[in-house]
């Protein structure tokens, strides 16, 4: 029998939905693939591809926080990318939009990274992973 194929999605809390995916759009590229309504046509869901040089890379869920959802805060997400002029690419757009560049981009022994704060408080770092990460995954250490 062959192995599960595995995708990960982080699900994304915001308070305004409609508003962070333009956020995600203008800061970060990410394109919106479709979207639920509320009764009174509220956005409630949106799911975002990130795409580059297009093909699409990763996907991310983004979710009204509802009251039973308040202890779901801010979240952490890694868009990783294959070099350094990509990363440099997105910061270029990050910083034309008016994002909350909070570090970088900088050169570090795991990556060439920037972080970035969206309205809602989620962390994005965008980076090109130098390899080291991939060679302690092969080794199996921790």
């Amino acid at each position: 029998m062959a192995s599960p194929t595995c995708k990960v999605f982080p699900l994304i809390w915001s308070s305004d939905v409609a508003t962070f995916a333009g956020w995600a759009f203008d800061a970060l590229g990410l394109v919106q693939s479709w979207r639920a309504n509320d009764e009174n046509g509220i956005a409630e869901h949106i799911e975002l591809h990130w795409q580059w040089q297009g093909e699409t890379r990763g996907k991310a869920s983004l979710n009204v926080t509802r009251d039973t959802f308040q202890g779901m805060g801010p979240s952490g997400i890694s868009l990783r990318l294959d070099d350094e002029s990509a990363v440099d690419a997105i910061h270029a757009k990050a910083v034309a939009a008016g994002a909350d560049t909070t570090q970088g981009p900088e050169r570090s022994v795991v990556a060439y990274s920037f972080t970035t704060t969206d309205p809602d408080g989620n962390q994005w770092w965008v980076n090109a992973e130098t390899g080291m990460l991939d060679q302690l995954r092969a080794s199996g250490r921790s």
